[in-house]
């Protein structure tokens, strides 16, 4: 083993050894994920708020469990590393991409968003800092990882009962919506080197692909 990859290991193991963020789990939950989550479906076909097809579609046939990988920051110092969790293939997969179409309205939305660092010099030209006053930049650390969960899914809550458009996207309903993503946020699970880990707080960072929506 390299320099490298016993740097990348003990930083990956360091993470990992984090109790309050990551559970080393037994057995693999995927079989009681991929039950729960076709009972869910299954009621929304039977309700008439999904087709037969967008069942088919969603319907999770394969069952991998999600890998993670960590690429390192190069610009910061020590290279930290950013933990990556690929769920292509597992049980949500598709569910939770049909939830990110109908959610996307809401992206950029916010007063405070910002598309990039040419955005934010944009903001800052009549932004004028006073002789009494100190201009602080805050790195935030994991902010995936370091989501709460609970005030995020009470935030888009709040923006789905306000979003008047919400009927063309999808016939859910938000109570529907808001089941379906509890779901999927609360079923980070992942393996590395074998070993299968249960996210207990925050969100996971994610790789996937754009689907069609409901």
């Amino acid at each position: 083993m390299n320099t490298y990859d016993y740097d990348y290991e003990s930083k990956v193991k360091e993470m990992l050894d984090d109790k309050r963020t990551y559970e080393v789990l037994k057995s693999d939950p995927t079989p009681k994920y991929k039950k729960e989550l076709v009972r869910k479906l299954s009621k929304l076909k039977q309700e008439g708020k999904i087709t037969q097809e967008d069942y088919n579609w969603l319907y999770p046939t394969a069952e991998n469990v999600p890998r993670m990988y960590c690429t390192p920051k190069i610009h910061k110092t020590g290279n930290p590393l950013r933990p990556i969790v690929d769920y292509t293939g597992s049980v949500g997969y598709r569910t939770s991409r049909a939830l990110a179409d109908i959610l996307a309205p809401f992206v950029g939305k916010s007063d405070h968003h910002l598309n990039n660092s040419k955005h934010l010099a944009k903001e800052m030209i009549s932004v004028i800092v006073e002789e009494d006053e100190t201009f602080i930049s805050h790195d935030v650390v994991l902010p995936f990882t370091n989501t709460p969960i609970d005030l995020a899914l009470q935030v888009i809550r709040e923006r789905l009962e306000g979003d008047t458009e919400l009927h063309t996207r999808t016939r859910l309903t938000v109570e529907d919506i808001m089941d379906l993503l509890k779901f999927t946020v609360t079923t980070t699970y992942f393996s590395f080197r074998g070993v299968i880990y249960q996210q207990m707080f925050g969100a996971a960072m994610g790789i996937s692909f754009q689907f069609p929506r409901f």
